[in-house]
C-alpha cells in the first residue's frame, strides 16, 4: 500500500506534455484588457491633444490606479509571454528545417492581419468622421496618406513615422512582425543558447531602445521571453525538477507581495541606496541612478518573466490552469485592436448628444464600454479571425506547398 502510494504522487510530480498553456492566455487576456485602462483617459483629449481631467475620479480608482498609471508595460509583457510562446512552439522545429520562411509568414500573416486590416479601415472611417463633426482627429494626430500606407503593410512602427496615426496601439503589432522576422531567422541560423538570446535581449535594452524605443522595448523583452523558455526547458529536465518548480513559484509569490507592497504603500528608495551602505558618498549619485533604472525595469526583468515560468511549470507539473478562463486569450488580440475603434465610436456618440465629457467618470459607462468590447471581440473572434484564419491558411498552403514543390523539382 505505501509503495502504491509513493509510486502515485511520483506519477503526479512527473511533467506532462502541454499543448497549451491555459494560464498563460489568461494571463494575456488580462494584460490586453489591462490596457483600455491605460487609454481611457483618451476620452479626456481635447482633439489630439491630452486633456485635464482628475484621477481620482476615473472609474474604480481606488482599485485600478495601477492599470491607469502602468497599464502601458502590459505591451512588455506581451512580447516577453510572445517569446517564450514562439520559441516554445517553432523555435526547434525552425531550427530542423522543418517550418519554411513562407510557411512560417503564412501561419503570422492569417492569424495577425484580417483583423488588423478590418479595425484599421474603421479607424480611418472614424478618424475622418470625427474631422466632420467635430471639426478634428481623435487622440492621433497623422492620419495622412503616409501613415496610411504603413499602417496598410504594419510598418507603422518602424521608424518611418512621424509618430502614432490611426489605430494607434497597433504600433506594438507592428513591432512584433519585425520580431518574427528576427526570431525566425535567428532560429534558422543560430544555435539555440541562453547566451545569445540573452545577449539580443542586452542590445535591445541598453542600446535600440536608445535609438528608438519601440523596437528596443520589443527586442529586449521578446528575447527575454525566449530565455525564460530556455529556463523552463532547464528546470523540467533536471531531476529535481519538481523542487524547483516550488522554489520558482515561492519566489515569484515574493516578487509579487513586494511588488503589491511598493506600488499600494510606497517605497522610499533612500533605504535601498548608499545611505544604508558603507560605501563612500562619492558613490551615492551611482547607486540612486542604478536604483532608478531597477525600479524602472522590475517589472520587465522580475515581475512578468518570474510569472510566466511559474504558471508554465506549475501547469506543466499539475494539469491544464485556469482552462474556464481561457477564452480571455482568444480575444486578446482583438481586445487590443478594437478598443481603440470602440473608444472613437462612443466619444463620437457622446459628442454628437452634447454631453458633458465628465459623463467618463461614471463606472457605469465603463462596464457598458468592457461589455460592448468584450461582446464585440466574441463576434470578431468567431465570425472574423478564425474564418478567415482558416481560409487564408487552406489557400496559402496549397501554394506554399505547390511552391516547395517546384524548388524540389528544380
Amino acid at each position: 500500500m505505501r509503495h502504491h502510494n509513493v509510486v502515485a504522487c511520483r506519477d503526479r510530480m512527473d511533467p506532462i506534455t502541454v499543448k497549451r498553456f491555459y494560464s498563460l492566455d489568461v494571463l494575456r487576456g488580462f494584460a490586453a484588457l489591462s490596457v483600455v485602462f491605460w487609454h481611457w483617459p483618451h476620452f479626456f483629449f481635447s482633439g489630439t491633444k491630452p486633456g485635464t481631467f482628475d484621477a481620482a475620479r476615473l472609474p474604480f480608482s481606488e482599485w485600478m490606479f495601477v492599470f491607469y498609471t502602468k497599464g502601458w508595460l502590459a505591451v512588455d509583457l506581451f512580447f516577453c509571454l510572445s517569446g517564450f510562446i514562439f520559441y516554445w512552439l517553432y523555435s526547434t522545429r525552425i531550427y530542423q528545417c522543418e517550418i519554411s520562411p513562407s510557411k512560417f509568414a503564412l501561419l503570422r500573416f492569417s492569424r495577425l492581419y484580417p483583423l488588423h486590416l478590418a479595425t484599421f479601415l474603421f479607424v480611418v472611417v472614424g478618424q475622418f468622421w470625427m474631422i466632420h463633426v467635430a471639426g478634428r482627429y481623435f487622440v492621433y494626430p497623422n492620419n495622412d496618406v503616409k501613415h496610411f500606407l504603413l499602417h496598410l503593410v504594419l510598418a507603422s512602427s518602424w521608424g518611418f513615422e512621424r509618430g502614432h496615426s490611426f489605430n494607434g496601439p497597433v504600433w506594438s503589432v507592428s513591432v512584433e512582425v519585425s520580431l518574427y522576422v528576427m526570431f525566425f531567422f535567428c532560429s534558422r541560423l543560430l544555435p539555440i543558447r541562453a547566451f545569445l538570446l540573452a545577449a539580443f535581449s542586452l542590445v535591445g535594452f541598453l542600446f535600440i531602445q536608445k535609438l528608438y524605443p519601440p523596437m528596443g522595448r520589443g527586442i529586449g523583452s521578446f528575447f527575454f521571453g525566449g530565455c525564460v523558455f530556455l529556463a523552463y526547458k532547464a528546470i523540467l529536465s533536471s531531476h529535481r525538477s519538481f523542487v524547483l518548480t516550488k522554489w520558482v513559484i515561492i519566489l515569484t509569490a515574493n516578487v509579487w507581495i513586494v511588488t503589491i507592497a511598493a506600488v499600494y504603500q510606497g517605497i522610499d528608495t533612500r533605504l535601498l541606496t548608499v545611505y544604508t551602505t558603507l560605501f563612500s558618498p562619492r558613490y551615492e549619485a551611482l547607486f540612486d541612478w542604478i536604483i532608478q533604472k531597477v525600479l524602472v525595469l522590475w517589472p520587465v526583468l522580475a515581475v512578468f518573466p518570474l510569472t510566466i515560468l511559474s504558471l508554465a511549470l506549475f501547469e506543466t507539473h499539475r494539469g491544464s490552469l485556469a482552462k474556464r478562463l481561457s477564452f480571455l486569450g482568444d480575444i486578446s488580440y482583438s481586445s487590443y485592436l478594437l478598443h481603440f475603434p470602440l473608444q472613437i465610436l462612443f466619444a463620437a456618440i457622446v459628442s454628437g448628444f452634447g454631453i458633458d465629457n465628465s459623463v467618463y467618470y461614471s463606472p457605469w459607462l465603463m462596464l457598458l464600454f468592457f461589455a460592448v468590447l468584450v461582446l464585440a471581440c466574441f463576434l470578431s473572434f468567431r465570425y472574423l479571425e478564425m474564418p478567415a484564419q482558416n481560409y487564408l491558411r487552406k489557400m496559402g498552403l496549397i501554394w506554399v506547398n505547390s511552391a516547395e514543390d517546384s524548388d524540389i523539382m528544380r
